[in-house]
């Protein structure tokens, strides 16, 4: 058979089961892509054709100039992102004042209002809503804005393309600093002291829907449908988008676009809109507005004036993060720990990067997105012990610097093409470039990165929670709730509970079948010297060596599997400086270093090493194994944990989440 025969078989193929994805989705299954449908992208890869559903592993960017007006164009598309007349006025009058905005916030019954566009291109669309929601939203009100962009700009593009709308400004280096490298899947970022949640989804709309729409049914109050024009891109003009923006649209939900095709007013009308043309901006004579139905009995339950209350159990990163990002959703969050950061989170310091394979697994795929938020959500919470100062990790041995170029390559070169801004390959005289100190080893360096103070980072995120200082023995469920059952013998009920205990989750999970497993780790710190009072960035090789904070570096950790004593060792404090001599060599200056104090923790892991987060029970939820990387892994997987709990739209595609649940690990 021919091969142009072949390749069309296969894409036709590949069609019916995004199709088949999506009809499962608007069914309300909960779905993953199917097997076959993996295989079939892996094949159209191979012989280098595009498809539907291929995630942007390669990074790619969208192909832009400006034309004479100074106005972005794509190169692809042949399209403008926006008017050469004036970009912002259209975006105000198609899509604010044409889905009723700013009147509808007014009046909104709930506490987040939802608006969901296809196409982010350079943001404007969001930063108008974002400046117009600060301008007249009630305070108490939030605003969700979810995205979808296969072809993200470059962050130098994006500065050019934005930098025509100096009213703007303020918001627009907000949104350039905060945004996400070119890797698959949706990116969480927060403004406004957590007023406005950005959700980008950086992937092809017809492979990112399925994945959304799982955990976002009838949760959008407006769909901005953006986008190139359908004669430039009719491939996202479909069926498949219409039936989606109506599933998860709530009752009433409206909708605008700048076009009047034909096509776009049918496949609206048949996914269930009632539509209406209006003048278009400027001199474009007709576009489309519409609305949901809403049933004559519907009554749409507004947010309760009493705060909602949840216990959280732990007092390390995990529960810090998740009692924050409770109270940022509203909710009254009592802390119970016999002390605060007395883990593995009261360690001196701490690197934050993320945990790369070399190929796209699950385990990348979450970091790559947890790695970003975290990034942010430090620097916007507390950026007085945050230290952005990039992590190395070095090539010490042939095999290593072999998986760290395995790692690096493009998809070009058969390899998972991370974004440069995530990760990138540097060369034995540019890993000494970074610092003259350090050995002459290729390297993967981790720009984004740092260090933080473990200890005074849960502080801060718990400085306006309730804490109360006792140990949890038991769990066990009681009517409309869970009974929590204490060292001391007392004993008390909350209805919804979270476990972020860290090591403790392994005994208190035991009666509910679920297998974890507790690492010790032991740090050492030494005095800084002449030489490495200078070191500029983290370095990671079998252990880690920290910047010196207050004199200090700190060198970790060891890896002890199964064991919970605390006490440190010195033969543990030998191992550490050890690894720091052997690993560095040839460098003299670890053998200079002189160890002035320890510290020993136990670490929560899954056999995955993906975490553990999810509801294990009714109203009773879990957060944990999340191993040595909990600094990196802990705000995403908090911030999804509080978006499930409240029943709206996820931060991650539902087959990551799935894969996080706690009911993978039970052994019954």
């Amino acid at each position: 058979m021919p091969i142009p025969v072949i390749t069309a078989l296969l894409i036709l193929v590949s069609c019916l089961a995004e199709r088949l994805c999506m009809v499962a989705v608007l069914n309300k299954k909960v779905v993953c892509f199917p097997q076959y449908y993996r295989i079939i992208v892996t094949l159209l890869r191979t012989i280098h054709m595009p498809v539907y559903g291929c995630p942007v592993t390669d990074s790619t960017h969208a192909q832009i100039h400006f034309n004479e007006f100074g106005m972005p164009v794509a190169t692809a598309f042949d399209d403008i992102y926006f008017s050469n007349q004036d970009g912002l006025a259209e975006s105000h009058y198609v899509f604010l004042q044409h889905n009723d905005l700013p009147q509808r916030w007014q009046s909104h019954p709930l506490d987040t209002f939802v608006v969901a566009e296809s196409g982010f291109g350079t943001g404007l669309n969001f930063l108008a809503t974002w400046q117009c929601f600060l301008e007249h939203a009630p305070t108490a009100l939030k605003l969700h804005y979810i995205s979808f962009e296969k072809f993200p700009l470059r962050q130098s593009d994006l500065q050019q393309a934005l930098s025509a709308f100096p009213q703007l400004q303020a918001l627009a280096q907000e949104l350039i600093q905060a945004y996400p490298a070119a890797e698959p899947g949706c990116h969480r970022r927060v403004f406004a002291n957590g007023r406005i949640i950005l959700d980008l989804w950086l992937d092809d709309i017809h492979a990112a829907l399925p994945q959304w729409l799982v955990h976002a049914q009838q949760s959008v109050d407006a769909w901005y449908l953006d986008g190139f024009a359908p004669d430039k891109n009719p491939d996202m003009w479909r069926a498949s988008l219409y039936e989606a923006m109506a599933s998860s649209g709530r009752p009433g939900a409206t909708f605008a676009t700048f076009t009047a095709a034909g096509a776009v007013r049918r496949g609206l009308q048949a996914a269930g809109f009632a539509i209406e043309k209006v003048k278009g901006f400027g001199r474009k004579r007709e576009m489309l507005r519409g609305h949901l139905p809403v049933a004559q009995d519907h009554a749409t339950t507004a947010s309760s004036a009493t705060p909602r209350e949840v216990t959280v159990i732990g007092g390390g990163i995990a529960a810090a993060c998740t009692a924050f990002e409770l109270q940022q959703a509203g909710y009254q969050v009592k802390v119970i720990s016999p002390a605060i950061a007395d883990g593995a989170s009261g360690n001196p310091q701490g690197a934050v990067y993320p945990l790369l394979h070399a190929e796209r697994s699950p385990l990348a795929e979450f970091f790559t997105q947890a790695f970003g938020y975290a990034c942010q959500f430090y620097a916007q919470n507390c950026a007085q012990d945050w230290y952005p100062c990039g992590v190395v990790q070095l090539g010490y041995t042939s095999a290593r610097a072999e998986r760290y170029t395995k790692i690096s390559r493009s998809t070009d070169e058969q390899g998972p093409g991370y974004a440069p801004q995530t990760v990138r390959y540097l060369t034995a005289s540019e890993t000494q470039a970074l610092w003259s100190a350090l050995p002459a080893y290729p390297s993967l360096c981790y720009p984004q990165g740092g260090w933080l103070r473990p200890a005074a980072i849960v502080a801060q995120l718990l400085k306006d929670c309730h804490v109360e200082h006792q140990l949890l023995a038991n769990v066990e469920p009681q009517a409309q709730g869970w009974q929590l059952t204490f060292a001391d013998g007392s004993t008390r009920h909350s209805q919804t509970v979270v476990l972020a205990c860290g090591a403790a989750l392994k005994q208190l999970l035991e009666s509910f079948a679920v297998q974890l497993q507790n690492v010790r780790g032991q740090v050492t710190q030494v005095a800084a010297t002449a030489v490495t009072q200078h070191c500029p960035v983290v370095v990671c090789y079998k252990g880690y060596f920290t910047p010196a904070d207050q004199g200090r570096h700190c060198v970790g950790a060891t890896y002890a599997r199964d064991s919970e004593d605390c006490r440190t060792r010195s033969i543990d404090r030998d191992e550490n400086m050890d690894n720091l001599r052997a690993n560095l060599a040839p460098a003299n200056w670890p053998h200079e270093l002189k160890p002035i104090a320890d510290r020993a923790a136990v670490r929560n892991t899954t056999r995955d090493h993906l975490p553990m987060v999810g509801e294990l029970a009714p109203n009773l939820w879990v957060i944990g194994g999340l191993g040595s990387r909990g600094f990196t892994a802990a705000p995403l997987a908090a911030s999804t944990l509080v978006a499930a709990l409240q029943g709206q739209p996820l931060p991650m595609p539902a087959s990551l989440w799935q894969r996080l649940q706690p009911q993978r690990l039970q052994t019954r």
